[in-house]
């Protein structure tokens, strides 16, 4: 670095299995904040990337790179010239040296490529020889960042100095190299856990902090939301305590200042345990504030190896944190509750839970978009008609705000009030496209009604401009339609909708979606769904999870997705016997009781007695969770087929089913034993999320009694 006038030079090594470039070692000032950490190896607008790859030493100006990627000025807030050679020995490739040149260099000369050449030369073959021994290449998390002026690093997992006279030049490039990448890294975060988990990373990896707590004030206590290094003891003491009483976080909060406390100093404060999981008393202790304008967020604490003490007195990038940490999390937390209300108010637009029917058998997914704070446009619902029928709807409203949900809203219950009126699938449509026109919104929606006899196994599609469902039937075949899909709802003031007839034998499989689960523009695949039929073994929830999961819904949403089964498993009034439905109010503690006492019943009038006590158990667990933790009203299921028994428990809370501890003195027999005991009783089991709400079902293999 000195030898090149360079204001920056860096190592970079391959990361294994990722096209990717990481420094691992850094000699900067406080001018060498152009260093970036990670490369991908397809962009060759980057020096070293083409040194990497081309094996000869490569030169651009940082005005060449910020004509292809705008975001470098902010590692390169002043111009520079970078050159990079390759390391390389033999047919490996390991990496590049690359340095940065500032401005008033106005050229690279040969001697300076050939030096650049020459070092990269001699690190390959040490590079090669570790390789040779065995020792791994695989880059750290962060690199190791060694100061011009001193020699002071920053090491991973610790920061080490040799002796010097204490000046704050001498600590101020390392740090401020964490602190800046800190704070771009930050920029395009919105989740509070995003923010937490990058800042821990870098205080531990990068200042070299041993051990660090963040906590938030949430009305007058303080709740421990991330820690790394630290004892049981000390979160313990600082998780919900109460902003009031004196302590070390309080008086940070309070006077809006930085904490010191020397070492052995933090052990012997009243109520505080060692902050350090090793319990050792030789760290230097800082309790930041997280200040964001007028106010104040709530703290971090960071135990740091006393050769760090000088830097939290004479430099103290630490109280700059304190800042962007805090305005950062005001921005995170601000994203988080709007994230949260969208979310909410998406799922009131959708079903509480589906009906239990009898011949029918269904489940439901809903993901909104990955990340987004806007409403999304889908929606579903499925309901009893008047005439006895099941009536099943799925549509998208085009947009994604909140005037797109205020539509789906009316349009969802305007569906839903005409076919209660009576009218046939085509009918209900044509109404809905009169109120989409008569509504003069900006909007326009697709929707997909079925209109299924449970006793005929008789089916009506009408599609208005959305993807026709795929029916298949038990054998594998597929029951194609006969009629065009007609125009989205909204476009035209008196379109035509057909219905194609259809009928279903028993163990038929209806699959109603949006783009969101087959891609923009597109209908989902027959192989897509064969694929997720094999996979699940053709159980319905699981089928559910694996069509959500597959193809578009592996990769970052930007849409959302909605999709609707239905399987036809026969005459309603032949499989009336083999169905029984409970349902239980919201907050019922007697409702586990309740469940019980159907549960054996049921299985008495179907000579299944035998199973009495393993099926109480569970369906003590999954009706206890429902009641506890699903805050709604509660659906109990059960069906009896040929080989099996299968129970479902519905509510309208999306939150997988938890652990409950109902404490030593209450009434185990009540549940309360944990999911683990269904898992262990049941020849199989799930926890499904459906839209709104959830399905928690199990199945028992039966054996009818003589």
């Amino acid at each position: 670095m000195r030898d090149l006038r360079a204001s920056a030079v860096a190592v970079y090594l391959a990361v294994p299995g990722e096209p990717m470039l990481a420094a691992v070692a850094v000699a900067t000032s406080p001018l060498g904040l152009v260093v970036p950490e990670r490369l991908p190896t397809e962009d060759l607008a980057l020096p070293s990337v083409r040194a990497y790859r081309t094996r000869r030493v490569c030169t651009a100006h940082s005005y060449d790179v910020a004509a292809r990627h705008l975001d470098f000025g902010v590692y390169a807030a002043a111009p520079h010239i970078v050159t990079a050679a390759p390391l390389a020995a033999g047919e490996q490739r390991f990496g590049a040296l690359m340095a940065f040149l500032p401005h008033h260099v106005q050229e690279v000369r040969a001697d300076d490529t050939d030096y650049l050449r020459e070092a990269a030369e001699h690190l390959s073959v040490e590079l090669d020889r570790l390789s040779g021994r065995g020792v791994s290449l695989s880059p750290p998390k962060l690199p190791l960042v060694v100061s011009l002026e001193t020699g002071a690093a920053a090491e991973t997992g610790g920061a080490s100095s040799r002796e010097g006279d204490g000046s704050p030049i001498e600590w101020s490039a390392p740090f401020i190299f964490h602190l800046h990448k800190l704070a771009v890294s930050l920029m395009p975060v919105v989740h509070t856990r995003d923010a937490i988990a990058l800042t821990i990373e870098r205080l531990v990896f990068g200042f070299g902090a041993q051990a660090v707590a963040i906590s938030l004030i949430e009305g007058d206590r303080l709740h421990v939301v991330g820690a790394s290094g630290c004892s049981k003891e000390y979160l313990k003491s600082v998780n919900g305590s109460s902003v009031n009483p004196k302590s070390p976080e309080t008086e940070a909060i309070t006077h809006r200042k930085q904490l010191i406390y020397e070492a052995g100093e933090q052990g012997q404060l009243p109520g505080q345990g060692h902050m350090t999981a090793d319990g050792r008393d030789e760290y230097v202790w800082v309790v930041l504030p997280l200040l964001a304008g007028d106010h104040v967020l709530g703290t971090c604490s960071v135990g740091l190896a006393p050769k760090h003490r000088l830097i939290t007195t004479r430099l103290s990038p630490l109280s700059t944190l304190s800042t962007l940490l805090g305005q950062t999390l005001e921005r995170t937390q601000l994203y988080d509750a709007s994230h949260a209300l969208a979310q909410k108010l998406q799922e009131a637009l959708l079903p509480r839970m589906l009906p239990q029917l009898a011949g029918v058998l269904t489940t439901s997914r809903y993901e909104p978009p990955t990340g987004a704070i806007e409403l999304g446009g889908d929606w579903y619902d499925m309901f009893t008609l008047p005439s006895g029928e099941v009536a099943a709807v799925i549509g998208d409203v085009e947009g994604h705000n909140t005037a797109a949900a205020v539509v789906m809203g009316q349009l969802g219950s305007a569906v839903r009030s005409y076919a209660m009126e009576g009218h046939d699938p085509s009918t209900v449509l044509y109404r809905a496209n009169r109120l989409m026109i008569d509504l003069e919104t900006d909007h326009f929606a697709t929707c997909c009604c079925v209109w299924l006899d449970p006793e005929t196994g008789t089916a009506q599609v009408v599609s208005a401009g959305h993807p026709r469902p795929l029916i298949r039937t038990a054998g594998g075949a597929y029951l194609a339609a006969a009629t065009d899909v007609g125009v989205p709802l909204g476009v035209e003031p008196s379109p035509s909708y057909q219905a194609d007839i259809l009928t279903m034998e028993p163990g038929t499989l209806l699959v109603l979606y949006t783009d969101g689960v087959s891609g923009r523009g597109g209908e989902l695949a027959r192989e897509t769904l064969e694929a997720a039929v094999a996979d699940s073994g053709d159980e319905l929830e699981r089928l559910g999870d694996g069509l959500m999961g597959s193809g578009v819904g592996q990769a970052r949403r930007v849409d959302d997705a909605a999709l609707l089964l239905l399987r036809y498993e026969g005459p309603a009034r032949e499989v009336q016997e083999s169905i029984r439905r409970l349902h239980l109010h919201r907050h019922d503690y007697q409702g586990v009781r309740s469940a019980r006492r159907f549960l054996t019943t049921s299985l008495d009038s179907w000579h299944l007695a035998s199973l009495s006590d393993s099926a109480e158990v569970l369906a003590s667990e999954v009706v206890t969770n429902a009641i506890v933790h699903g805050d709604s009203d509660v659906d109990v299921c059960l069906r009896k087929y040929p080989d099996h028994l299968r129970m479902e428990v519905r509510d309208s809370d999306s939150h997988p089913a938890m652990l409950v501890d109902l404490g030593p003195d209450e009434d185990k027999a009540e549940g309360g034993r944990g999911l683990v005991i269904v898992s262990a009783l049941a020849s199989s089991w799930g926890n499904s999320p459906s839209g709104r709400g959830k399905t928690v079902w199990f199945e028992m293999d039966t054996q009818e009694e003589s």
